[in-house]
């Protein structure tokens, strides 16, 4: 059984090649523009053609290092490659000079070359990357090293840039992109939600504002119900969608689908020996997805077998995880090669994650996968196929357990079954991934475009807290203030007046710690823009250190509790072992739930409570347990409205005060 996706292409309407959409994004004058286009077609290379053409200055916002790092490479290599060969033709001194990378990689990048004020070297950055050379730049950035010089600790104060902040921002590039926009969590989307609506507000206040935001995807999640609640106008923002065809640029050729019910991944491989070999012949690539990194670890050995057998040294695939790209690079012979620095385009093999879901390019036509968790998840996947006028095969191993719990892999198995041998468009395929999430919607809304998820109503809170955040922020002086305050969202109002009301509390020398500590940690929550997971640093029996999720760690290993955990002189947590890592995964993974220390407003105490999509339940109930001792909750000597405001902070934002977790976000 097997379905054709028959191949597509973007037709290009300018003399320079660009498409539809492509020319839309450097030219339309909307301030917000939201830009649905599948992969491969080129959304990311219009802002590289603006840098190169039109001299714009471009902040492209990326959620992973790994994406980050694919950007930058391949940035390079276009600005050098002469102008007949579609590049630009510049030296590759000025290239170099022209490109930043913002992320913890380009982090250690400036500390190899001598550079240790990291947050004052990119203040300067943000300005101009090279005043000695013409032409438009790009800085290319995760979210959490834009965020760290945003929300940048007073310590930063120095060399008369301490004044530094968001509407520098605005005016300093001529477009600020948010890629890959359906990966932001709720929590997180403060960041694009007041670039949105400064330069919404501005620009219809008549007010110069340099810079355009951009949203782009090609699974895109429904973020104007969020938008619209933070009072941008949806006639200031422009819903762009690049429509394919059969003809013009080829962006995906013929795509053979296949659906396989079979166990396992290396099981699939060694099926399809023959293919693997092919692609080896051709100078192709071959990738592995999984669902679950401890699936991936848990298989080296027989993943090994199944590379050997199709003749692959395993030195020759790459693993990209997680886990692997925390290690030192290690190319060794019998072994697969790891490391965050080595370039998969050299490599015949990539075994992956998810991580490589979000923008990353290959040359691969063979893809063996897991579908992923959601509909977005395997269109991503699939999309990393056939890139070009090139034919490939996606064989997807198909799970009935895991099925039962997803309605859209249901679907998808019987749109496969139903049209088995036949040639259909690529629209068929998006429209079946899309038929179930429209069911979730009741407003409409899911029914005027493709969407793949829709963004939590939490937003609206965690946007409305991040602009109170940035207008008490150092950098916001009084000038700035007054444009911060006149352009607000309503829901920023609400969030500061309900930390004020909260903070009432301090007027108890009772409550007066723990209600400051809480706040202020609340606050404090706007710099971390997604849900992390504590990490472990381990050190194997060869002394190679890597970090592993802690609660991986406890759930498909015995590695805790066969190993004395330690700190290391640097304050992290690591457990030093006998052999290699995969020597100490279960057969099986085991119900450990996850746990973590979280807090009240009304005392110093801390609490133990399951981590999961619950959290907010448990806490709020722990809070309301607080009436039975507690005098917080009196309505003559304690704070009732005060306890109120905290436990509807929580609610409506999602956001609930634990220990800390560590990110690098330089």
């Amino acid at each position: 059984m097997a379905i054709t996706i028959a191949a597509h292409g973007v037709e290009s309407v300018t003399n320079d090649g660009l498409s539809w959409l492509q020319n839309q994004l450097l030219t339309c004058e909307k301030p917000v523009r939201i830009a649905d286009a599948p992969t491969g077609a080129g959304k990311s290379f219009a802002f590289q053609q603006g840098m190169i053409k039109y001299e714009h200055r471009v902040l492209f916002i990326v959620p992973t290092k790994r994406l980050a790092q694919n950007l930058i490479r391949g940035l390079l290599d276009d600005l050098v490659k002469s102008e007949s060969e579609g590049g630009a033709g510049w030296d590759k001194q000025k290239a170099q000079n022209k490109v930043s990378l913002w992320s913890s990689d380009g982090t250690q990048k400036l500390r190899d070359e001598g550079i240790t004020k990291i947050g004052v070297h990119r203040v300067r950055e943000l300005f101009k990357l090279d005043e000695t050379r013409e032409g438009g730049e790009m800085i290319i950035a995760v979210p959490e090293s834009v965020n760290y010089i945003l929300l940048r600790d007073v310590k930063f104060r120095s060399n008369g840039q301490t004044d530094v902040g968001i509407f520098h921002f605005l005016n300093a590039f001529d477009h600020i992109v948010f890629d890959e926009f359906h990966t932001i969590q709720a929590r997180g989307f403060g960041l694009a939600a007041i670039f949105a609506k400064l330069a919404a507000a501005l620009w219809q206040d008549g007010k110069k504002v340099r810079a355009k935001i951009s949203f782009l995807s090609a699974t895109p999640i429904n973020i104007m119900p969020v938008l619209k609640k933070l009072d941008i106008e949806e006639t200031l923002i422009e819903s762009l969608s690049e429509k394919t065809g059969s003809t013009g640029r080829i962006i995906h050729g013929d795509v053979q689908l296949q659906l396989a019910n079979i166990d396992s991944l290396p099981a699939l491989m060694h099926q399809q020996t023959d293919a693997i070999r092919t692609q080896i012949a051709k100078g192709r690539q071959t990738v592995v997805i999984y669902n679950k990194l401890e699936d991936l670890q848990r298989q080296i050995n027989e993943l090994e077998q199944a590379v050997l057998a199709a003749g692959i040294a395993p030195e020759n695939g790459l693993l990209i995880n997680s886990i692997d790209d925390s290690r030192a690079d290690l190319k060794k012979i019998g072994r697969f090669t790891v490391g965050r620095n080595q370039n998969p385009l050299d490599f015949d093999l990539l075994i992956t994650t998810s991580s490589v879901e979000m923008g990353v390019t290959f040359k691969a036509d063979l893809l063996l996968i897991e579908p992923g968790f959601e509909a977005m998840n395997f269109l991503q996947r699939y999309g990393r196929v056939a890139r070009g006028n090139y034919q490939g095969q996606v064989f997807m191993r198909f799970d009935e357990a895991f099925a039962d719990n997803k309605p859209w892999l249901r679907e998808l198995w019987a749109w496969y079954i139903k049209n088995d041998k036949k040639r259909l468009k690529i629209n068929s395929l998006t429209d079946i991934l899309c038929q179930t999430v429209a069911k979730r919607f009741k407003d409409g809304t899911q029914n005027q475009a493709k969407y793949y998820a829709r963004l939590s109503n939490r937003a609206v809170y965690t946007a409305g807290l991040y602009w109170h955040v940035i207008m008490n922020h150092f950098t916001s002086n009084r000038y700035r203030q007054t444009h911060l305050k006149r352009y607000r969202p309503k829901v920023a109002q609400v969030i500061s007046r309900q930390l004020y009301e909260v903070r009432k509390m301090a007027t108890s020398d009772r409550f007066k710690e723990a209600v400051e500590s809480w706040c202020q940690r609340f606050e404090q929550e706007t710099i971390t823009l997604r849900d992390i997971e504590p990490r472990i640093r381990i050190i194997d029996g060869e002394g190679q250190y890597f970090t592993v999720p802690q609660h991986l760690l406890q759930r498909a290993t015995d590695i805790v509790e066969r190993f004395p955990m330690i700190y290391g002189k640097d304050g992290i947590q690591e457990i030093r072992i006998a052999g290699k890592l995969e020597d100490y995964f279960l057969d099986k993974n085991r119900y450990i739930p996850k746990t973590r220390s979280f807090y009240l407003p009304n005392t110093m105490i801390p609490i133990e409570l399951k981590n999961d999509y619950q959290i907010v339940n448990r806490w709020c109930a722990k809070l309301e347990e607080q009436r039975q001792n507690s005098l917080a909750w009196d309505k003559d000597f304690g704070f009732p409205q005060s306890m109120q405001a905290a436990m509807e902070l929580v609610q409506w934002t999602g956001l609930v005060i634990g220990d800390d977790t560590e990110l690098d976000t330089r």
